[in-house]
């Protein structure tokens, strides 16, 4: 059985039937936002970040908004397979007594994780890697979505998703993307599709506001406000623009991104996840290496499917057994990376490459 799938873009397909694939290509990393479907792919994130990739010598850009952007942190630590550790058993651990998932609890379960993986000494760390130059994603909202009322931002989700059904230039007056990245590396970052876009260099003085609202769900956390360096304004998650981060949407360069992700395709934005039919395009993905989760190996595992934040509801009353099943996921994404290692070693693609 094959624990992964390997999706490839067009120009990505070329490359590497002519070169192969070694650490020495990749330059830049994706990574996307799922909260707990990230914990589908660790053990291939491990392998990746901290085992292949630092096999060479150039440093790598990594940019992910909400858990995307807090893995690539932890991975950034001194130690950053520990990092990685931390945040999967952060994630693992939370607990919401009755289902209770509110701004105040998520909060509480949030600043748990943040204080481990983004605490003054890790963000030193992080802005200091070898290896890695670390960017993360959020929006500037205007309107409702830019108000404190809960009330007001239901509203003006429902709003946002009703313009989002005409496609993705629905939300231009209602989301801005800001991005904050390493000042030791040029991010080429451009709205390529029409967003108005603004790159923030990353310090110690905004570190942590800045990855907490990469994270920042609306109405179900709390936003951050004026962030430095990024000016006035309210600032949420940056998955409600860039969900899974689409290369050809931000990316302004011609070059391999490598993509661990836990589902085979990209939802541009939050707002897509509601309709079944739209990912992003081939062309869009044309650089692109995808790697995820083959379905017989999630149907393999005892939970049967991708851990998800609506487990916390379904085992609300049994926290010890969702916290079971998440747990055994984990371990077993494990195969994952072995899988990819061996791929790497054999440079077997032939067999396993897929089309975006």
């Amino acid at each position: 059985m094959s624990t992964i799938d390997i999706y490839v873009g067009a120009n990505a397909r070329k490359y590497i039937e002519q070169h192969g694939l070694q650490p020495e290509h990749i330059h830049t990393v994706f990574g996307a936002s799922g909260a707990a479907k990230w914990l589908a792919i660790y053990g291939l994130d491990q392998v990746i970040l901290n085992q292949w990739l630092p096999q060479a010598e150039q440093p790598v850009k990594v940019f992910g908004t909400s858990v995307g952007a807090f893995k690539f942190a932890s991975a950034c630590h001194a130690d950053g397979a520990q990092g990685m550790h931390d945040l999967a058993q952060g994630y693992i651990h939370q607990s919401y007594p009755n289902g209770n998932i509110g701004p105040d609890a998520i909060e509480r379960e949030f600043k748990v994780i943040t204080d481990t993986i983004i605490n003054p000494r890790k963000i030193q760390e992080i802005l200091a890697h070898s290896k890695y130059r670390f960017a993360c994603g959020v929006v500037r909202c205007h309107g409702g979505l830019a108000q404190e009322s809960q009330w007001r931002q239901k509203l003006a989700s429902v709003g946002a998703a009703l313009k989002n059904i005409k496609g993705r230039s629905g939300l231009i007056n209602t989301l801005d993307r800001v991005v904050f990245c390493d000042p030791r590396a040029e991010f080429p970052i451009k709205g390529l599709d029409g967003y108005r876009t603004q790159s923030v260099e990353l310090n110690s003085d905004n570190f942590y506001d800045a990855i907490s609202a990469s994270g920042a769900i609306p109405v179900y956390m709390h936003g951050i406000r004026d962030i430095a360096g990024a000016g006035t304004g309210m600032y949420r998650d940056g998955g409600m623009l860039d969900y899974h981060p689409v290369p050809g949407n931000v990316w302004d360069k011609e070059e391999l991104i490598l993509y661990p992700h836990f589902y085979p395709h990209c939802k541009e934005g939050w707002f897509d996840k509601l309709h079944a039919k739209r990912k992003a395009s081939a062309e869009l993905m044309r650089n692109v290496i995808m790697i995820s989760p083959s379905q017989k190996f999630l149907d393999s595992t005892e939970l049967g499917r991708i851990p998800d934040r609506k487990d916390f509801i379904t085992y609300a009353n049994n926290d010890a057994e969702r916290i079971r099943l998440w747990q055994q996921v984990v371990e077993r994404t494990q195969e994952m990376g072995e899988e990819f290692l061996a791929l790497t070693q054999s440079q077997d693609w032939h067999r396993i490459l897929k089309d975006i």
